[in-house]
């Protein structure tokens, strides 16, 4: 096969790894603009209460202060200079540009409201020592707390000047608030990961049946149940198997029918071929009757593909050196490489006759110079069975097309060393009715052809 390029995948390959990545993107995004909307409503709406509540009480002490005299108003100062409020009379007049900002301009029209439009003022926002007030407040983190720093003319001329030096908890991190966000974003991923997966759990087992289905049509049928959707999917299943098993008993019983029927004027032929006098013409009859005889039951066996057989545990070590032992008795050197590892579920004698037809056609066409040898690779997901010759191997275009049925792998049409041209055929609709996959390939270590078994292992107990 040609090398395939390895494409960056920027999503998860699974519907379940998508559908939540999906619904993770969309949820942060909703508490990310969740929790910036929450902040600046929680900080909009606090600003605005501070600054309703110290506009009153900034226009009260102006009106007091324009009043009184000099040192009147230094006592009363002093008197009322007390955090989170703090009163000066000694700054000059700074001359700060307007503030622009929405809470600054907030205060001022507030101010404006209560003192007057004519009276002069100037509000900013500062963060510790505010223009010079000389107040430096820390937030206990050796960072200044946010402030409002205000100057008011008096109607004498003077000036006084407020700091107000907001509360900690104003410019501190919402943790609660971050805290209850975090749980909200736990209890939705939890109940995202159930939702998705129970969504895509019924998905998963109509694949699982449909790879089971391959292999076994007498699988117990889906359950019929969950959403329409599912239900739907699964009815058509369970429909379609039915269908697949009437059609295929319907065949085994055609096949029956003509087994049946060929059985009898063959066994009548043989019998009238005994009476021919001609010896040279009896033999010949008779080995053509034996052909016909043979093409007809590889023929049955090809289209059976040994589905009336149970499955059971087989060691397929054992029977790899069974058919070792048997090649030998009749003179061919065989040797078994390797392990087939724990038993694997398969039908006994279809199996036999698929590693069978594989030594046969290896022993036939690939005497080289060394035994044909019989490869075993387990591993937990299939268990990979080689057969491997040293003869003059297939050109390449010939290692699929020799599976085709009647297809000989030599171009004489003798008996003898053709065979029926469905030996590769059965062997490979025995490995596919297991759920397994047989290919050709030439040797790369030289001459030779190897025929490739590949058989899966059920998945280990309890693995999804």
């Amino acid at each position: 096969m040609p090398h395939r390029p390895r494409r960056l995948r920027l999503a998860p390959a699974s519907l379940f790894g998508r559908l939540l990545l999906l619904l993770l993107a969309g949820l942060g995004a909703a508490l990310a603009l969740s929790a910036w909307l929450t902040l600046t409503d929680r900080g909009e709406a606090l600003y605005r209460v501070l600054v309703t509540d110290n506009a009153e009480r900034i226009a009260n002490l102006v009106e007091l202060l324009d009043g009184l005299d000099e040192g009147d108003r230094a006592r009363v100062v002093d008197a009322l200079d007390l955090p989170p409020l703090y009163i000066r009379l000694d700054l000059a007049w700074a001359g700060n540009p307007a503030e622009v900002s929405p809470q600054a301009a907030a205060l001022a029209g507030a101010l404006h409201a209560q003192l007057g439009d004519d009276r002069p003022l100037a509000v900013s926002l500062s963060h510790g020592e505010a223009a010079g007030s000389g107040r430096d407040e820390d937030d206990g983190k050796g960072r200044r707390a946010p402030s409002f720093f205000v100057q008011v003319g008096l109607a004498d001329g003077g000036t006084v000047s407020f700091l107000y030096v907001l509360p900690r908890f104003i410019g501190a991190q919402p943790v609660r608030l971050l805290a209850a966000l975090a749980l909200v974003s736990v209890i939705v991923l939890a109940v995202s990961v159930l939702a998705v997966r129970g969504l895509t759990r019924p998905l998963a087992r109509l694949a699982g049946a449909a790879r089971e289905l391959g292999t076994d049509l007498e699988r117990p049928p889906l359950p019929e149940t969950g959403p329409v959707e599912v239900r739907d999917a699964a009815i058509a299943f369970n429909d379609m198997q039915a269908r697949l098993r009437r059609q295929l008993a319907e065949r085994d019983q055609l096949l029956a029918a003509v087994s049946h029927d060929l059985k009898t004027p063959l066994a009548r032929l043989r019998l009238r071929l005994e009476l021919i006098g001609e010896s040279g013409v009896q033999a010949r009859a008779l080995a053509d009757l034996a052909d016909l005889e043979t093409t007809v039951a590889d023929t049955l066996d090809f289209l059976r593909a040994g589905r009336e057989e149970a499955t059971v545990p087989v060691a397929i070590g054992a029977l790899a050196e069974a058919l070792a032992d048997d090649a030998a008795d009749t003179g061919a050197a065989v040797e078994v490489l390797g392990d087939g590892g724990a038993p694997l579920p398969a039908r006994p004698r279809a199996l036999r006759r698929c590693l069978q037809n594989l030594l046969d056609n290896a022993l036939r066409y690939g005497a080289g110079d060394g035994p044909v040898e019989i490869v075993l690779r387990d591993a937990p997901q299939a268990l990979g069975i080689c057969i491997r010759d040293r003869g003059p191997g297939l050109p390449e275009t010939e290692l699929e097309r020799v599976f085709e049925p009647f297809r000989r792998l030599e171009h004489s049409r003798s008996r003898a060393t053709g065979g029926t041209g469905l030996g590769l055929s059965i062997a490979r609709a025995l490995a596919r009715s297991h759920g397994g996959e047989l290919t050709l390939a030439n040797r790369d270590d030289g001459p030779g052809l190897e025929a490739r078994l590949t058989l899966p292992r059920p998945p280990a107990a309890g693995r999804s």
